[in-house]
Order: structure tokens, then C-alpha cells, then sequence
């Protein structure tokens, strides 16, 4: 079974961001102590409080007392992009995204895109958010479970005179489990991704001059170009 830790980013209620990063439940442990090894040494190298939220955008921006000491904007640019480097090479994680200036459409998007390869795969899965939204989601997942309208890129389904098919998410285990993200490690490393795809898809120069708009680049490694093989970046972003 696969575990899907999902947050979300924005650009003035404009252009939104979803991210999963996305790991097998039986590699949970594994995973769960390389991200503690990687808090220490975060804390060894930089003072970075363990217990610390790191919050994506917030982070960048130079907000919270994150360590016993102050850490300038260039110094958190560094940590950032380590934080995406930990998610590659701690050969734990995939990574999904999608973007668009419609919510709800991102949201979606996102969640047939995991249902499709988990079908594919013969893997069920199970959903972790923030806290924040859970009657919205939970509604939002309930529904696509039993109804999920699904348009054909060809104009009408083969074999029916249709536009759209219900595709229900088949492999989506129970409802979302919601989590705060300050006690979720998880569920940072997916803010963190979904704000770096942010920075990349709607540069701002103040984070540009910090490298924020290649910090994606990063991650990859551990996209998957086929979620989307008409992305033009080449990493399979849902658009």
C-alpha cells in the first residue's frame, strides 16, 4: 500500500499548486528514520530546531524562530534546496504535482493522476493532508470515489457517444487522514516541494535572486515524466 502526503501552495488565491510526495507503506520506518537522521543533522549543521515546522513559504520568506539564533535569507535558500536534495537521494519518495489557476481542477487532477498509476501498479493507497480543510476534502474524495467525471482528450470515449467517463478512484483507501503538519515530517516535505514548484512556475524576484525558481529541478530524479509526457519542463508536472 502506498502512503500519499499531500499539501498545497498559492499564488494570491491566483495559481495553485498540489504536491504528493509519496512512499510504500512498507518502507514507512525506513523512511521515517532517515527524515529524523536528516532533522539532526539539520540541527548539527544549522541549528535547526528538531521539533521545528518547516513551512515552505514562511521558511523562504525568513519568518520563525527556527534555531537558537538567527538564519538570514541565504543561508535558508541553502537549507531548502537541501531539503529537496534529502527527498532524491534518501531513494524513498516519488513525486507528483499539479498547477493550474483553478483549485479545485489542481486538486483533482492530482488525485486521478495517483488513482491511474496506482491502478496500473495494483496498489491501494492511502491519503494524508494538513489540517485545515478536512469537511471539504473528505467531501471532495467521498465523491470521487462514487462519481468521478473524467473528459476524453479525444473529444468522446471510444465506443460511446460520451465526453466524459466516471473513472471513481478504485484504489483510494478509507477517507483522507488529516494530520498537522507541525507534528507531520511528511507533510513538510510536501509543502516544501509544492512551494518550490510554486517559486519555479510563478517567479518572484526577491526568491529568484535565492535560486527559488530552479529549487524544483531538484526533485528530478524522483518525478515521473509519464504523470504528464506533454509537461514542458520534461518532469511530468499536471497541468
Amino acid at each position: 500500500m502506498w502512503f500519499a502526503y499531500i499539501d498545497e501552495s498559492k499564488d494570491e488565491n491566483k495559481f495553485y499548486i498540489y504536491t504528493a510526495v509519496v512512499l510504500d507503506g512498507e518502507k514507512w520506518s525506513r523512511a521515517f528514520e532517515k527524515l529524523k537522521a536528516f532533522r539532526q543533522t539539520l540541527k548539527t549543521d544549522h541549528g535547526i530546531y528538531i521539533s521545528q515546522e518547516l513551512h515552505g513559504w514562511k521558511f523562504a520568506a525568513g519568518k520563525g524562530r527556527i534555531a537558537d539564533h538567527p538564519i538570514l535569507k541565504p543561508e535558508r535558500a541553502e537549507i531548502f534546496r537541501k531539503v529537496l536534495r534529502f527527498i532524491v537521494e534518501s531513494n524513498c519518495f516519488v513525486v507528483t504535482s499539479s498547477c493550474n489557476s483553478n483549485e479545485q481542477y489542481a486538486f483533482e487532477r492530482l488525485m486521478n493522476r495517483i488513482n491511474r498509476t496506482a491502478e496500473s501498479r495494483k496498489q491501494n493507497y492511502l491519503l494524508f493532508f494538513d489540517q485545515g480543510e478536512e469537511a471539504e476534502i473528505t467531501r471532495r474524495i467521498r465523491r470521487m470515489r462514487v462519481h468521478n467525471p473524467i473528459p476524453s482528450r479525444f473529444g468522446n470515449w471510444s465506443g460511446s457517444d460520451s465526453a466524459t467517463k466516471s473513472i471513481p478512484l478504485s484504489r483510494c483507501i478509507e477517507d483522507p487522514i488529516f494530520k498537522d503538519s507541525k507534528a507531520s515530517y511528511f507533510i513538510q516535505l510536501a509543502d516544501f516541494c509544492a512551494y518550490a514548484l510554486l517559486r519555479m512556475e510563478r517567479p518572484i524576484a526577491s526568491r529568484t535572486t535565492l535560486g527559488y525558481d530552479t529549487m524544483y529541478e531538484e526533485l528530478r530524479p524522483v518525478s515521473r515524466r509519464f504523470t504528464n509526457q506533454n509537461d514542458p519542463r520534461g518532469m511530468g508536472i499536471i497541468r
